[in-house]
């Protein structure tokens, strides 16, 4: 059987190497369907992927991002991934993150007779991000793409504004939970309430705006616990964070310690001054956590007020402390969303991603998936 769709992850770290796992994961339960996965040899998934007895087909990328490296083995990784698609012929390929290659490889696959889709996650570059030289290289992918996918409303604007494509080839859809492994369950707070920052830390995500919050709310009576988990300078935050008596692991996280990080804690800080969706955020959810955000981009869709967490009414420290304090002392509030969050994950379930995927290939290739 040939596969509907052969999705491709050539990036080396970070959650979007989680979300291909956990995709493939689900691929595989899919009754009457087959779909096939190409991934970077050098991923840090590689070893989970070859590991699961799931069908993956590997092609070498790199390790560092040197211009003698991108040059150098492009050719022979672009002539190995369209050989593997010309034997498998799926109906369509989908890009689960634009790499420095996507826009080279893109003509090409569309060549093969093959639709090209592309998950486009950001249009405007993210302050401190030091990948974001790289972006409008990147959003050339939804240029080429036969249809656009996004995981949340704002960015799909945000294509379409930017004329990055037309609306009738842009599809948003929405984060998939990432479970991590885990079944989650109903959680029970601790008392005093336990915060998390987590992943990487870049200016965007607004960590001194999550300390000034917390700092407000204990000069103000309330006590509230903080941790930070995830690599990146902390600066002049170390001092405070110390002084408050933070949870810290300041370096880079494995995907084999998230769960245990995360059951330390009672909810997810998410404090970003700007965004589009958050990989945290569903990381959050897909285990139970309820998420305190800021009102920005996408993440204001992911976040549902009251049911699976809650936001801030504006971008300021008060605001943040504000929703905090909700969440820590409105009677029944935490156990209401801890709750909704469990009831409604097959709702924001990868199953669920992925069948709607599947659906808009066969609305797109319909001769290719009779």
């Amino acid at each position: 059987m040939k596969p509907l769709v052969s999705f491709i992850y050539l990036g080396r770290q970070g959650a979007l190497g989680r979300f291909a796992l956990e995709l493939a994961q689900s691929a595989a339960r899919a009754a009457g369907q087959r779909f096939g996965f190409i991934i970077s040899s050098d991923s840090e998934v590689a070893d989970d992927f070859a590991a699961s007895g799931l069908d993956v087909f590997q092609v070498p990328t790199f390790r560092q991002a040197t211009p003698i490296n991108l040059l150098k083995r492009f050719p022979a990784t672009r002539r190995r991934l369209l050989e593997h698609l010309k034997e498998t012929d799926p109906a369509a390929v989908v890009m689960l993150m634009p790499h420095v290659w996507s826009p080279l490889l893109a003509p090409a696959i569309r060549k093969l007779g093959i639709k090209y889709v592309t998950i486009i996650h950001d249009v405007v570059p993210h302050p401190g991000d030091r990948t974001a030289i790289v972006t409008p290289w990147l959003r050339r992918d939804a240029k080429e793409a036969d249809l656009v996918i996004t995981l949340c409303r704002a960015v799909a604007e945000r294509i379409v504004t930017s004329k990055l494509a037309p609306p009738e080839r842009v599809l948003p859809l929405f984060h998939p939970d990432l479970t991590y492994g885990a079944m989650p369950k109903i959680r029970e707070r601790h008392d005093p309430l336990r915060l998390l920052f987590f992943g990487r830390i870049m200016a965007y995500k607004g960590l001194p705006l999550l300390i000034d919050a917390v700092e407000a709310l204990r000069q103000s009576g309330l006590e509230v616990d903080l941790g930070v988990a995830g690599s990146g300078a902390l600066g002049e935050d170390r001092v405070r964070l110390e002084a408050m008596g933070a949870d810290m692991t300041n370096r880079w996280i494995a995907d084999s310690e998230v769960r245990d990080i995360f059951s330390r804690f009672d909810a997810m800080a998410c404090s970003h001054v700007e965004a589009s969706q958050s990989g945290v955020v569903s990381a959050a959810f897909g285990n139970g956590l309820p998420v305190v955000a800021m009102p920005i981009g996408g993440i204001a869709e992911q976040v549902v007020d009251g049911r699976t967490g809650l936001l801030a009414r504006q971008i300021t420290a008060p605001a943040f402390a504000d929703a905090i304090r909700r969440l820590a002392t409105e009677p029944g509030l935490y156990e209401s969303i801890a709750r909704t969050l469990i009831e409604e994950a097959p709702h924001r379930s990868m199953d669920r991603f992925l069948s709607q995927i599947a659906s808009e290939v066969r609305r797109l290739a319909p001769g290719r998936t009779a």
